[in-house]
């Protein structure tokens, strides 16, 4: 906050010395305000109103921060987040997963909820006359105070990296099967087709500020909901059809493990909680609304997949569209679905390009790097090599692990498990484990128990199955 001294101090510099000391105190005062506000633009600007998210520059993004949301609005963005498109892999989850598939989604929406209030307890201390006073605001004022201000600071902005990486990879690489699906005897090959489904994504790399863009995303996801309404109406116009003997009752151990991470990937809301609480207005419980949105967002899950998997049976594949055999259905929702990911691409594209550009290029802080724009606020040619670079990295882990399930299945099991699990009970027995009931504690390590099993199952699934076995 150097810049923030320094202005003050030319602010005042011309005023009377016999008040000097109350301008030094507000000065002070204010320099502290300053830093509350640019920690806090960090973690708020997933969450303007109607999901009109600007990557631009700090000052409209403290434009977005004085707007607070009403409860219905921040029940649109959570459900925004662990409804989404991930909604097409419910089928697939349940085929390879079974009944324990099933109770996983209930444990993991259970989970989900408890951690999220433990980052939002996270946030206060009691005052003198015993009441609660919010002392840590955001995510990584809660970090800092458990990790220590650069630990903690580097340690959540790498999780908001990988987790918005992760999303890049599933969404070109449920573009490419889609499309792959249509034209399964295209020269090109699934390869082929990621290549050019990534050209038209390099000219976001020239694109400043998405806020113009940003405000399809509201009309993005009602259109979604239609079409997933659509799908469930398709599957339930096959219901003399369906094969409920095809269900299966147990799952094998490497599926389940794909299964166990797809489900944890789609509930992955705690990097956002804190910010979604300050961005409500005065009256509002975000605890009920958490708790509403993810009783639905389970129900929907197991209800889409059950009646998927009784549809398709054994056939249902790892996208539910390329399950369908009316060729103009299929053709319709296999163009329609990679246009909406076309759209939504960009969001998290720029969520990275803008914290990487704040933290090391820019920000409030002394920079690492020379600045990105030029005089003229236009891009350097190298700052565009850095953009397509990061479309090109996609690419490469498409290529690599061109399976959407294998794919997001590890994503879950390791990054997703951090932000589920082990990240939100470690902050909260760090900071309250003294004054816990037995009970509380109790609950708290069987979560972390079940997290550290998350990440231990995945990682030796992934290693027996992609390095060893080769499958």
């Amino acid at each position: 906050m150097d810049w923030f001294r320094r202005r003050n101090f030319q602010l005042y510099s011309s005023l009377e010395k016999n008040a000097s000391i109350e301008l030094t105190e507000q000065s002070a005062e204010k320099t502290v305000v300053g830093e509350t506000e640019c920690d806090s633009i960090q973690e708020t600007r997933d969450f303007a109103p109607g999901n009109a998210t600007s990557y631009g520059s700090l000052k409209k993004e403290a434009e977005f921060k004085e707007s607070k949301l009403t409860t219905w609005q921040a029940s649109w963005n959570i459900t925004n987040m662990i409804q989404g498109t991930n909604i097409l892999n419910a089928p697939f989850v349940l085929l390879v997963g079974g009944i324990p598939g099933i109770l996983l989604t209930v444990l993991v929406g259970y989970i989900s909820i408890h951690t999220c209030f433990l980052l939002i307890n996270c946030q206060y201390d009691e005052d003198e006359e015993g009441g609660k006073a919010k002392k840590r605001p955001t995510l990584h004022d809660i970090a800092v105070h458990n990790l220590g201000k650069k630990a903690g600071v580097v340690f959540i902005d790498l999780l908001q990296l990988l987790l918005m990486f992760g999303n890049c990879v599933y969404q070109l690489l449920t573009c490419g099967h889609m499309i792959n699906a249509l034209f399964p005897e295209n020269p090109l090959g699934f390869n082929g087709i990621i290549f050019v489904f990534s050209i038209p994504l390099f000219p976001f790399a020239f694109v400043k500020s998405i806020i113009l863009v940003s405000h399809f995303s509201c009309v993005s996801v009602i259109v979604t909901s239609l079409a997933h309404f659509g799908i469930v109406v398709y599957m339930f116009s096959k219901l003399n059809q369906w094969l409920p003997n095809e269900f299966p009752i147990t799952t094998d151990i490497y599926p389940f493990s794909v299964s166990l991470g797809m489900i944890v990937f789609g509930f992955d809301t705690q990097l956002y909680v804190n910010a979604l609480d300050n961005k409500m207005k005065e009256g509002s419980n975000i605890k009920k609304m958490i708790v509403w949105t993810h009783l639905i967002a389970v129900f929907v899950k197991i209800f889409f997949g059950i009646v998927g998997v009784f549809t398709f049976g054994h056939l249902t594949r790892e996208t539910i569209t390329n399950s369908i055999d009316i060729e103009p259905l299929k053709y319709f929702f296999n163009v329609f679905y990679p246009l909406k990911f076309f759209l939504v691409f960009q969001f998290p594209y720029f969520a990275i390009i803008d914290l990487i550009q704040e933290k090391l290029f820019q920000g409030v802080n002394q920079p690492c790097f020379p600045s990105c724009v030029d005089q003229k606020n236009a891009l350097k040619w190298w700052a565009l090599l850095l953009r397509m670079s990061l479309i090109c990295l996609s690419v490469a882990v498409c290529v690599v692990f061109p399976d959407v399930a294998v794919m997001s299945g590890y994503t879950g099991c390791t990054v997703g498990a951090f932000v589920m699990f082990l990240m939100p009970v470690y902050f909260h027995l760090n900071m309250f484990w003294r004054k816990m009931k037995w009970y509380r504690l109790l609950h708290d390590f069987l979560v972390l128990l079940v997290g550290v099993f998350v990440v231990f199952f995945g990682v030796f699934s992934f290693v027996q199955r992609e390095i060893i076995t080769g499958t």
